[in-house]
């Protein structure tokens, strides 16, 4: 049975949450629950966007995340639930720091730190490129286009899905609550090596809940899609390429402005660099009308091992 995109909208709301088990004056114990999306192991934006929830909860309702730092330790296990133990490092009278363990079969999956912030007024810039589009002036990249011009990964799948592994297939055989239309597409099978840049526009394809942490959660969770592999673009391989061994290993995300998931963002990302079999690759979501919101940072690793039959050529 499938399920209607109101319900999956909703799960997927559910899913970013987490379910407090204990909570002390200082510390807390979630849970969370996971999905498969046919890798095999934990994706990495689940992982994030759930210890996020276990630091705003612990930190409480008047505390308003601005940034977070987290390491991948191990593989999460897609068939077992996480358990999130989050500690208050700091309480301050402006701010609060949580620390949040991702732990599975008694081990560490991921190590998170956050800083939240009691909302105040201050000081405000953003600095914006002026490009000229279409005659007049505009505060996004021409390259990035607009939503309107863009396709969605959905429809731009639609007709490999046979060539998409078996395991992966359900992803984009339906309409997912998240809604990912790419300036340019790029099959994660090509090898056609290119310019290490790429913009992705996100929206929640259904209006959201009005409650500013699913929308942080729901960022952090798709700030994870697309962005290391955009540090093996220039390379002759693909993301999918069976000579390619990639995961993440440590992932930055630094909120800026309030902002909503179900309203278009342009998530623009480049890689400087890729090095020592690790991939680096720096990202910004922006707004329809140029604001940014939010600045990401990921290093993954980047392993391509040529298959031996390659290596004998």
């Amino acid at each position: 049975m499938v399920l209607s995109l109101a319900e999956r909208t909703a799960a997927l709301v559910r899913h970013v949450n987490v379910e407090q088990i204990l909570r002390r004056t200082n510390s807390g114990i979630y849970l969370g629950h996971s999905v498969d999306l046919g890798w095999g192991r934990v994706y990495g934006g689940q992982t994030m966007a759930q210890a996020l929830s276990a630091a705003q909860q612990l930190a409480g309702p008047e505390r308003r995340i601005h940034q977070f730092g987290c390491h991948f330790l191990r593989p999460g296990d897609a068939k077992e639930d996480v358990e999130f133990e989050a500690d208050k490092l700091a309480d301050g009278k402006s701010f609060g720091v949580m620390h949040v363990r991702a732990m599975q079969k008694g081990k560490v999956i991921l190590s998170l730190t956050a800083s939240l912030q009691t909302p105040e007024e201050g000081l405000e810039h953003s600095y914006q490129h002026r490009f000229t589009r279409d005659g007049a002036e505009s505060a996004l990249r021409p390259e990035w286009k607009r939503p309107e011009e863009c396709k969605s990964v959905f429809d731009h799948m639609q007709p490999y899905l046979k060539q998409i592994p078996k395991s992966l297939r359900p992803l984009y055989e339906i309409q997912q609550p998240l809604e990912v239309r790419p300036a340019e597409f790029t099959p994660p099978w090509d090898v056609t090596p290119r310019q290490p840049v790429r913009a992705n526009w996100v929206k929640s394809r259904l209006p959201l809940p009005d409650d500013h942490n699913v929308h942080e959660r729901l960022l952090s969770y798709i700030s994870d899609w697309g962005l290391l592999e955009t540090s093996i673009f220039p390379h002759p391989v693909g993301m999918w390429s069976p000579t390619i061994q990639a995961a993440s290993l440590s992932h930055n995300i630094v909120f800026h402005r309030p902002f909503r998931m179900d309203e278009w963002l342009c998530h623009a990302m480049y890689s400087p660099t890729s090095t020592g079999g690790r991939g680096y690759a720096l990202g910004e979501f922006w707004s329809e009308d140029g604001e940014l919101i939010a600045s990401t940072s990921q290093e993954g690793l980047i392993r391509h091992t040529p298959l031996e039959q390659d290596a004998k050529l």
